[in-house]
């Protein structure tokens, strides 16, 4: 089975959440190493949420990314649509499939049902609710502490 979630997707949310928490410029090199994902990735990502409004990014010795302040308030949701999220519990739920049973089928409407409750738990999941804690980010630098000896 595929992801419902797929891997840009899940990636987005944790630069977002990362950066967020920070409150600072960080060098795309810094996201890599605390959240263990290759350069191409993140520089991928990063475009899509810089374009989307999430992001803003700076040029030159001091520059990096950090977010923007739209950003703590914005969904989990606002930010898988950013990336690009189309997933569906069930294919039948998409509008471009024309099902003749679709008025009667009553697999459809839980299918229907099960896609409203997680878009709308998604919906109403905020950004600043997933922040790291101090102790997630001393976890996190002492990990990458160890990496680099």
């Amino acid at each position: 089975m595929d992801s419902f979630i797929h891997r840009e997707e899940d990636y987005a949310l944790r630069i977002i959440i990362y950066l967020a928490t920070v409150k600072k410029m960080v060098k795309t090199k810094e996201i890599c190493a605390s959240l263990y994902l290759s350069r191409p990735i993140v520089l991928k990502i990063v475009n899509k949420l810089k374009n989307s409004g999430y992001l803003i990014t700076k040029t030159g010795k001091d520059g990096g990314l950090s977010v923007s302040e739209d950003v703590y308030n914005a969904s989990i949701y606002d930010i898988l649509i950013a990336m690009g999220f189309t997933s569906r519990v069930n294919q039948c739920l998409s509008t471009s499939v024309g099902c003749q049973l679709m008025c009667i089928c009553k697999v459809n409407s839980l299918f229907s049902d099960i896609q409203n409750s997680v878009e709308e738990r998604l919906k109403n999941a905020k950004i600043k609710e997933f922040l790291f804690t101090n102790n997630d980010q001393k976890l996190v630098n002492l990990n990458n502490r160890r990496r680099s000896e």
